[in-house]
């Protein structure tokens, strides 16, 4: 299985999970509720993996095209989503998705306003700003990183 597959594998994910419907249950104590409020365990450890994978792959020279395609496609978006909606994804998915859109800059700058048009430098600064940023050390560590 490619990166590719993979990654759009874990965005197809996320595209399902923007159209599941919370529980027509009125009782806040119902197990659906409960897990709609926390991503599952499962998919986030995959979207951890996707995530990693591509933290380490985009300083590889050899993968220069390919990230390139990557996020001219729907990993933009797919980031955004995460970023968003980091009181669902937890912390440690907010970190990556942010690193790994840091690590693209730094790498590829010129290529920073086909992210910019597509809005996901304003989502990171809304997350950052006006949102509250997910209360962990290795968070606000990165903060100084993330806003360069």
């Amino acid at each position: 299985m490619t990166a590719e597959h993979t990654t759009a594998g874990a965005a197809q994910d996320i595209d399902m999970l923007d159209r599941e419907q919370p529980s027509s249950s009125k009782s806040n104590k119902s197990p659906a509720k409960s897990c709609r409020s926390m991503c599952i365990p499962q998919r986030a450890a995959l979207l951890k993996s996707v995530l990693n994978f591509l933290k380490k792959s985009i300083p590889d020279p050899l993968f220069s095209d390919y990230i390139r395609n990557v996020m001219d496609g729907s990993l933009p978006s797919s980031l955004k989503h995460i970023i968003s909606k980091a009181e669902y994804y937890g912390p440690s998915l907010f970190l990556l998705a942010t690193e790994v859109v840091t690590l693209y800059v730094f790498h590829e700058p010129s290529l920073l306003s086909s992210l910019q048009d597509r809005k996901l430098t304003d989502v990171i600064l809304e997350a950052l700003v006006v949102k509250e940023v997910p209360p962990t050390r290795e968070v606000i560590a990165s903060l100084p990183n993330i806003l360069s």
